[in-house]
C-alpha cells in the first residue's frame, strides 16, 4: 500500500512546477505590462495621427499667412509704382531730370528694400535712376523692361549680376532682384516711358522671418518659396535652385514627406494667389518639420506612459505577491502536513483553515477525506497483520506436514530389505519432501512471505546433501550469489538441483573414488543461471538418458521456460538457465 503522503503526490502532474504565487504573481504583472504595452501603441497611433494633423494645420498656417504676406507685400510694391507713375513730375514731358530722379529716390527712402528704380524712355534711354546708377545709358538690350510698356508687369526672382557689381559690391553672394515695371502716360494718353524697378529679393526673407518668429527656434520648422515651376527660389542653400516636386494627397493640408536627402519630413504647401488686382506670380510656400522632431510631445506621452505603467506594474507585482502569499497559506500549510508524514505511511494531520471560502471547501474535504483514509488505512493494516499470521502459520504447518511425511517414508524405508529397489525411490522422494520443506520454513522464518532466498536454499540444501555423500573424499562446494526470487520460481529450481547432485553422488564416484560436486548460482541480467558440476567420470551419453530423476528434471525446465545444457568435459556439468518472469505454474506432463 502506498504511502498517504505519496498519495497525494503521485496524482500532481510531473511537469507542474509553478507555483501558484509565482503564477499569480507573473499574471498581474503581465497584464500590467500588456497594458501599458497595448496603450503605448494605440496612444503612438492615436494620438500620432491626430497631433500630425494638429501639427499640419498649425504648418500650413504658417505657410498660409507667408504666403499672404508675400502677396500683399508685391501689391504694395504694385501699387507703389502706379502712384509713381500717375504723379504729373512724372507724367510730364517737360520734367527735368533731377525732379523726376527726386521723386525716384523718394520711392527708395520709404521702403529700403527697393534696389534701383529708374525712368526709361520709350527709345530704351535711361534717362533718371536712383543713385544716378547708369543714367543716360541706353538699356533697349535689356527686354525687363519693355514688359511695362501696355501694362504693370512684375517678372520673377533672378539673379542680379550687372547690379550687383555697383549696388553690393561687397557682397559675397549674388543678389536677387524681383522685377516690377509700369507705363507712363500723359494726359492723351500717349506713352512718354516706363518706370521700372528693381525689389530686393532679401524683403522675402524678412517676411519668411516674420512669420517664423512666432514658432520655437527647437521646433526647427524649415521654409522656403519656390517659383510657379517648383525651382526653390528662397530657403536652404543646398536647395536654392533646385526644382522640387511633391506628391501630397488631394484636401491633405501637411503629409509626411521624404525630401531628396533620405529625410522625412512633416510638409506644408500654401500656394500665393495675388491680391486685388495684382494677379500673383504662383510662387508656392513650403514648410516643413523634421517628423521626429514634429511628433517628439507624442513620443515624450508615450515615454511617459510607459514609465508610468512599469511602476504600476512593479505596483502589481508587489500586491500580487501580498495576495499569493495570502492566498497560498492554507494550501502550503496542508503541503507542509503532508509533507511532513514522510515516506513511511504515516498519516498527515491536516490544518482547517478558514480564511476564504474556497480554502475552507477544500481544507475541510481534504481533513474528511484524510480521516475517512486513516480509518480504511487502520483497518487494512490489521487486515494485513492477520493475514501475515495467517500465511506464516500455513507456511509453517505445510513444513510441518512435509517433515510428517518425511518421517512416514523413513519408516517405510527401514521396513523395506536391504537391496530392495523400493528403497532407494522411497528414499530420493523423500529428499525432495525436505526440499520443499525447507523452502516453506525460511518462508515462515523470514520477514518477507512472497519471495525466498535462493542463494541460502542452495546452500542449505548442499548442507543437508552431505549425509548422502557415499565416501569422505566427495566434497560437496555451494557458490552461490544472494538471489531473491517467487516461492514458484524456488520451487522448481530447489527440486531440479536436489536431483542433479543427488544423481552426481550417486553415479559420478564409483568404488570409493573422490571429488568434488560444485553448486554455482549467477544472476545475469533478467535471467538465473544455475550449474551442478561434478568432475567425476562422466556421463557415457549425453544428454543422459532413463531415469524418473532425469525426467523429472526434464520436466520441471520446461515448467519454468527455461533451458539445460549438458556438458561431459571432465565430468559432468548440467546448465539450467530460466527467466525471472517465468510462469512455474503453467502445467507440465511428467512421463514415468
Amino acid at each position: 500500500m502506498a504511502a498517504p503522503g505519496e498519495a497525494f503526490t503521485k496524482g500532481r502532474p510531473a511537469t507542474l512546477k509553478i507555483g501558484l504565487r509565482t503564477m499569480l504573481i507573473a499574471c498581474l504583472g503581465g497584464v500590467g505590462l500588456a497594458f501599458t504595452a497595448g496603450t503605448a501603441a494605440i496612444l503612438q497611433v492615436e494620438a500620432g495621427e491626430r497631433l500630425q494633423r494638429v501639427i499640419g494645420g498649425q504648418l500650413h498656417l504658417y505657410a498660409g499667412q507667408v504666403a499672404d504676406k508675400l502677396d500683399r507685400g508685391m501689391f504694395e510694391r504694385y501699387r507703389d509704382l502706379l502712384v509713381v507713375t500717375s504723379l504729373e513730375t512724372i507724367r510730364a514731358t517737360d520734367t527735368s531730370r533731377d525732379s523726376r530722379r527726386a521723386v525716384l529716390q523718394k520711392l527708395q527712402d520709404s521702403y529700403p528694400d527697393y534696389a534701383w528704380i529708374g525712368f526709361i524712355r520709350p527709345t530704351g534711354l535711361l534717362e533718371a535712376a536712383t543713385g544716378r546708377v547708369y543714367e543716360g545709358m541706353d538699356v533697349s538690350a535689356r527686354g525687363w523692361w519693355k514688359q511695362g510698356f501696355d501694362r504693370p508687369y512684375v517678372g520673377d526672382v533672378h539673379d542680379a549680376v550687372v547690379l550687383a557689381k555697383i549696388l553690393y559690391a561687397n557682397r559675397m553672394e549674388v543678389p536677387r532682384f524681383v522685377d516690377l515695371a509700369a507705363p507712363v502716360r500723359d494726359e492723351q494718353g500717349t506713352l512718354t516711358g516706363v518706370v521700372a524697378a528693381h525689389l530686393s529679393w532679401d524683403w522675402a526673407s524678412e517676411v519668411e522671418r516674420s512669420v517664423l518668429g512666432q514658432i520655437s527656434e527647437d521646433a526647427e520648422v524649415e521654409a522656403m518659396i519656390l517659383s510657379a515651376d517648383g525651382t526653390v527660389i528662397l530657403g536652404p542653400k543646398p536647395l536654392v535652385g533646385k526644382p522640387l516636386a511633391f506628391a501630397s494627397a488631394p484636401g491633405r493640408r501637411a503629409w509626411v514627406e521624404s525630401w531628396p536627402d533620405g529625410r522625412r519630413f512633416l510638409t506644408s504647401v500654401a500656394r500665393t494667389k495675388g491680391y486685388r488686382d495684382y494677379p500673383g506670380l504662383g510662387w508656392n510656400v513650403v514648410l516643413r518639420q523634421p517628423v521626429d522632431q514634429a511628433m517628439a510631445p507624442v513620443a515624450e506621452l508615450r515615454n511617459r506612459v510607459i514609465a508610468w505603467g512599469i511602476a504600476a506594474s512593479l505596483l502589481a507585482v508587489l500586491v500580487g505577491h501580498v495576495l499569493a502569499t495570502w492566498l497560498s497559506a492554507p494550501l502550503r500549510a496542508m503541503s507542509r502536513a503532508v509533507e511532513a508524514a514522510g515516506p513511511d505511511g504515516a498519516m498527515p494531520v491536516l490544518p482547517l483553515t478558514g480564511r476564504y471560502t474556497e480554502a475552507a471547501t477544500l481544507s475541510g474535504a481534504l481533513h474528511t477525506y484524510v480521516s475517512d483514509l486513516q480509518e480504511a488505512d487502520r483497518r487494512l493494516r490489521g487486515t494485513v497483520a492477520e493475514k501475515t499470521v495467517l500465511l506464516r502459520e500455513v507456511h509453517h504447518r505445510v513444513k510441518n506436514n512435509l517433515q510428517v511425511i518425511y518421517g512416514l517414508m523413513m519408516v517405510e524405508m527401514r521396513r523395506l530389505p536391504k537391496g530392495d529397489l523400493s528403497r532407494g525411490r522411497i528414499e530420493a522422494l523423500a529428499g525432495r519432501v525436505t526440499s520443499m520443506g525447507r523452502l516453506h520454513e525460511q518462508l515462515y522464518t523470514s520477514g518477507d512471505l512472497m519471495n525466498v532466498d535462493f542463494g541460502t536454499h542452495l546452500r542449505q540444501l548442499c548442507d543437508a546433501l552431505r549425509e548422502l555423500v557415499p565416501n569422505e573424499a566427495i566434497t560437496i562446494h555451494p557458490d552461490t550469489d544472494d538471489v531473491s526470487c517467487s516461492i514458484e520460481l524456488a520451487t522448481p529450481l530447489g527440486l531440479i538441483a536436489n536431483e542433479l547432485v543427488v544423481n552426481a553422488l550417486k553415479h559420478a564416484f564409483p568404488e570409493g573414488r573422490g571429488g568434488t560436486v560444485t553448486v554455482r548460482l549467477r544472476q545475469a541480467g533478467d535471467r538465473l543461471t544455475m550449474t551442478v558440476a561434478d568432475d567425476g567420470i562422466g556421463c557415457p551419453d549425453m544428454p543422459p538418458k532413463g531415469g524418473i530423476g532425469t525426467t523429472l528434471v526434464d520436466a520441471l525446465v520446461r515448467q519454468v521456460g527455461g533451458t539445460i545444457t549438458f556438458d561431459a568435459r571432465p565430468g559432468c556439468t548440467a546448465t539450467v538457465s530460466v527467466p525471472f518472469t517465468a510462469d512455474a505454474n503453467r502445467p507440465v506432463a511428467v512421463h514415468a
